[in-house]
């Protein structure tokens, strides 16, 4: 049986979602262990699968691209989750989410929740850059070299907790993450569209796109054949699923609970008063910038 249908970005993120919640090795740790996820427009979804209900925070991103540029959600800057411009250290971020044994975690430091990480436990983050050989690249713009993902790093490195990457396929890019992160070169930029951020290449770990979400759902496979799209379709997957009957039948049933998704509002500063020192931004009189 073939089936063809379009997912736009949010609904593709609640895709993946879906099939995250449902692997074995996430359901495992969240039951007898910890699963930690970075705010995003990725990791909101699967909050939303594990817990039953959405983050108890008043943010659900941190950073951002926007159209305006490169920024970070306002909450994350003055609702006391991240530490201060002046005197940042990515150790002491309050901004995660994380369920231990069953019990949902929001205000714990980063380095406290990672001392109780295990090789048992899981770390989700969000991705800006997929490559055709499925490595995936996270942007970095936090003042300290490496920022919360050195910290994760370190600690990973000692306990070997497992990575999951959830990473839709609007964020390919035509050629290799290590070549891009090489150019990414952010401190000597001499002009940025808001906060200089480089690519830094993620460690080895689960890259889940829609392609796996259908196969993981349903056993079905997913083929993409276009991309993009009008009309709030822009970023938009177009996809063949193929399988058996009943594969392809399960798969849309699961495609079907992602229609019409939508992210919450994105909440940003005003450039002209954004208290972010290493933001590139020219302002002047830029008609294009808004808020």
């Amino acid at each position: 049986m073939l089936a063809q249908v379009i997912l736009t970005p949010a609904e593709s993120k609640k895709l993946v979602s879906l099939a995250i919640a449902r692997m074995d090795i996430i359901k495992r740790a969240a039951r007898d262990g910890m699963v930690i996820m970075h705010p995003s427009s990725s990791t909101y979804f699967i909050f939303e699968e594990l817990t039953g209900m959405k983050p108890k925070t008043n943010y659900w991103v941190c950073g951002v691209v926007a159209p305006r540029g490169t920024c970070v959600e306002m909450a994350m800057l003055f609702g006391g989750h991240s530490p201060s411009p002046e005197n940042y250290n990515p150790r002491d971020l309050r901004g995660l989410w994380a369920i231990r044994k069953g019990e949902v975690i929001l205000e714990a430091t980063l380095s406290e929740l990672l001392e109780q990480m295990t090789a048992d436990d899981v770390y989700i983050k969000g991705v800006n850059a997929l490559d055709t050989q499925g490595n995936a690249g996270i942007l970095i713009g936090e003042p300290v070299q490496g920022g919360a993902l050195g910290v994760v790093l370190s600690a990973w490195r000692k306990k070997r907790f497992t990575f999951i990457y959830p990473a839709g396929l609007e964020k390919l890019i035509p050629i290799p993450v290590e070549q891009a992160a090489r150019e990414a070169k952010k401190a000597h930029y001499e002009y940025g569209m808001g906060l200089p951020a480089g690519l830094f290449p993620c460690p080895e770990g689960k890259v889940i796109t829609e392609i796996n979400a259908v196969e993981l759902l349903s056993g079905a496979a997913a083929i993409p054949i276009a991309a993009g799209g009008l009309g709030g379709a822009e970023g938009a997957a177009t996809l063949v699923i193929k399988g058996t009957n009943e594969q392809v039948r399960c798969a849309i049933e699961y495609i079907e609970r992602s229609k019409g998704t939508r992210l919450p509002p994105l909440r940003l500063c005003n450039c002209s008063d954004c208290p972010v020192p290493d933001c590139k931004f020219p302002l002047g009189d830029k008609h294009w910038v808004t808020g």
